[in-house]
């Protein structure tokens, strides 16, 4: 996670904003999880299983990941324990942090666009645009404008992406790979849950993903060296 990850995860964004921006990519393959007769999405949860399962339970590992890197850091302060360890803690716990905050605060804030299940073509209300495209005059508002839609990037998928940042407190090349991988998978498995449901297209949680890897490469290249390594530890 340097340099290059860094540059090809910039480039990569750029690439994805522009195929989704034209061409109709989320809304063919969000059309094909959608059933017309039912008026229904491809994943029906009438007991919340799903949801409890892909939803919440698959965060707990994700935050019990990051109060471990918190208590870790709370070791190395007062103990020097895992000090071999300082940076890639500091990483793991700024990444689960702010990565998700990012997107709720600014992404998701500063872009204006809807989810699936808000859009009329779903059975909803509202019009389809894409992230660069303006939407058509609201007939039923005085001011001419829709509601503004906060569906991008993918929130819920932020924290299976922000583990990529466990790449940098492994040191063997082996638990490199599985970190990376099970950042991967589990991203995955949170942003496809969501379109399943009608609640994001792909493109959102593509992007989240290049985002979490931009924050990753990022952090690790601006963090030299830990701030603990100047206090004095205590035996």
């Amino acid at each position: 996670m340097g340099k290059k990850t860094l540059l090809f995860s910039c480039t990569a964004l750029l690439c994805v904003l522009v195929f989704f921006e034209f061409t109709n990519v989320d809304f063919t393959l969000q059309t094909q999880l959608w059933i017309a007769d039912e008026k229904s999405w491809f994943l029906k949860d009438p007991y919340n299983i799903y949801r409890a399962i892909f939803y919440h339970g698959i965060k707990i590992p994700i935050y019990l990941i990051g109060a471990s890197a918190f208590y870790g850091l709370y070791r190395v302060w007062k103990h020097s324990v895992w000090i071999e360890y300082k940076k890639g803690l500091l990483i793991v716990a700024l990444t689960l942090v702010t990565l998700p905050l990012f997107i709720a605060e600014v992404g998701k804030k500063v872009s204006n666009v809807n989810c699936p299940d808000d859009l009329k073509v779903f059975n909803s209300d509202r019009p389809y645009a894409k992230l660069f495209e303006n939407y058509p005059p609201n007939p039923n508002s005085a001011d001419g404008k829709w509601p503004r839609g906060h569906c991008w990037p993918a929130g819920h998928a932020s924290g299976g992406f922000a583990l990529f940042s466990l790449v940098c407190l492994f040191k063997s090349s082996r638990n490199k790979i599985r970190a990376f991988w099970a950042a991967m998978i589990t991203g995955h498995i949170m942003g496809f849950y969501q379109m399943l449901k009608g609640s994001h297209f792909l493109s959102h949680h593509i992007v989240t993903m290049l985002l979490a890897l931009i924050l990753v490469s990022t952090l690790n290249l601006l963090i030299k060296e830990s701030p603990y390594e100047s206090v004095t530890l205590k035996n």
